[in-house]
Formats: structure tokens, C-alpha cells, sequence
């Protein structure tokens, strides 16, 4: 079902498989991540999570994530396609940091990563964090009310089979709220400027030194985008994977970030090259 449309699925639990967390425990935690991710850590709080991205040394984004403080550790929430090979980069840096990183398995039969959708919650702001000892909600942006949860949901939540959600809705709503979420295909292809990370508050620009700082700083003070992403849409028999350049009618030549089937279409995140006056 398309998110842009009137009518959204009801609400209930979806669990969301394509996504996995790595717990980063210890007391140098914060400290460490600080030194690694383009979020200034210090907004990451037990009511307040935060996207966040990790960079190779050219600024050029390896991961996107959500940081969120839970259980006296700091669990990054991330496609599951990307966990291993995070978990393994960042323990390369560790050196002498009293900090632990390791996949978490909560339930028995995946992650522990649950989608909800449908449950109002007024006042509640992007990214608000609410928790108890079961679990960790994290509300998503976007116009459709989105929760993320980690760990075991309250059991009053309806069941995913009598919402009408499916994955495929659930990926058209993280493109209608332009989360370009970066998988093995796409690790290392993007700028932090060309995803909007430096629009949507996944880079801070005050916190210091972390890996790929000084190129995504640059590009902010000193320079000006080529190019950014942009939602776009392509026919329904579109051959699209992620990584893929198209040739669309509007923007040209683009690379696709993110994408998934909609009626009558294909929905997609993309890097296009923008106008000689910014547009």
C-alpha cells in the first residue's frame, strides 16, 4: 500500500527481518562511538534516539543507523545485511577502549526489531524514545505513525496478520520519509551530502573529530552538493536494484539508493545531479 495514499493498513506488529542491532556496551562506549559516527552522541539519550552514520575516511557513508541508549548500552539499529560487516569494522578501532560490540539476538527466532504501525501517540516527537525492561520504542519521521521497537513489544499490540501491513509497505514508508537506508550494494558509494544527512540530523557539525569528518566538513563550509538524493518514481516495469544508474525522464542519469514496488510503479530513493543553481 502506498503511504502517500488516504487510506493507510491498520495497526500492528510487523517483524521487520531486513533489520538487525549491534549492542556496544562498556564504560568507553559513548566516547568510542563519538570518535566513529557523524551523530554527536551526547543526543543520544534513554528518551532520545538518533539517526546516525558511519563513514569511511573519504566521508563517503558506509552505514546509516539508529542510536539508541537502552540497558545501560548503546544499540545501533541497521539493515541486517550490513551488521557483520559493521561489527566487524568498528571493532577495529576498539585498541584499548573498555567497550564491547556484538550482534544482538533477543528473540529465538531473529533480531528482536519490530515495526508498528497505526498507534497514535500525541505529542510525540520524531525520534522520542520511550523503554521499560522489555522493550525500546523509537518513534520514526514521516507522515504515517511509525514506531520502531527493540526487544519484545507490549503483548497488547494487535498481531501483524490482521493489520494489512506487509515488508513492502513498510519499505514504501521509510522512501516517503526519505530514510535511504544503505545496504551491501551500496556501502561506500554516497557522500553524506548526497543522502541528506547533513538536512535530516544524522551529522553534527559541532561535536569533533569522528572518521570521514574532515571531508563532510569541507563539504559544508567550503563547498556545495553536486548532487542529493531525491524521491522519484519509475514505471512499474522498471529492471531497478540498488546501486543501479537509471536514466529517468526528469532528473537524468541517477543512482538508486533505496526502492520498492508500489501500485502502478516503483518508488525509489535516488542521487540526482542538481541544477547549476542548486535546484
Amino acid at each position: 500500500m502506498n503511504p502517500d495514499a488516504g487510506t493507510q493498513p491498520g495497526a500492528g506488529l510487523l517483524s521487520l527481518d531486513d533489520f538487525a542491532a549491534l549492542r556496544v556496551s562498556g564504560e568507553d562506549r559513548v566516547d568510542f562511538l563519538q570518535g566513529q559516527l557523524s551523530q554527536d552522541m551526547g543526543k543520544v539519550t534513554p528518551t532520545q534516539a538518533a539517526p546516525a552514520a558511519w563513514c569511511n575516511r573519504q566521508g563517503r557513508v558506509l552505514c546509516l543507523m539508529v542510536a539508541v541508549d537502552w540497558q545501560d548500552a548503546i544499540f545501533l539499529i541497521l539493515p541486517a545485511g550490513m551488521a557483520e560487516t559493521c561489527a566487524d569494522g568498528l571493532k577495529r578501532y576498539i585498541l584499548r577502549a573498555k567497550v564491547r560490540i556484538e550482534r544482538w539476538d533477543r528473540s529465538p527466532g531473529g533480531e528482536g526489531v519490530f515495526g508498528c504501525m497505526g498507534i497514535e501517540e500525541p505529542g510525540a516527537e520524531t525520534w522520542a524514545c520511550t523503554s521499560d525492561e522489555a522493550y525500546c520504542a523509537v518513534r520514526l519521521p514521516g507522515t504515517c505513525e511509525r514506531t520502531l521497537f527493540l526487544g519484545e513489544p507490549p503483548a497488547h499490540l494487535e498481531d501483524a496478520s490482521g493489520s494489512g501491513w506487509t515488508p513492502e509497505d513498510w519499505r514504501l514508508a521509510d522512501i516517503e520519509a526519505e530514510l535511504p537506508w544503505i545496504g551491501e550494494k551500496t556501502s561506500g558509494k554516497f557522500l553524506a551530502h548526497s543522502l541528506n544527512l547533513d538536512l535530516s540530523g544524522a551529522v553534527s557539525f559541532t561535536k569533533g573529530c569522528y572518521v570521514g569528518q574532515e571531508i563532510i566538513a569541507r563539504m559544508e563550509h567550503r563547498g556545495r552538493p553536486k548532487r542529493r538524493m531525491q524521491r522519484v518514481h519509475l514505471p512499474a516495469d522498471s529492471a531497478v536494484e540498488a546501486g543501479a544508474r537509471v536514466d529517468h525522464p526528469e532528473h537524468g542519469a541517477a543512482t538508486i539508493i533505496t526502492w520498492s514496488a508500489a501500485p502502478e510503479r516503483v518508488e525509489a530513493l535516488a542521487e540526482v545531479r542538481l541544477a547549476q543553481d542548486g535546484t
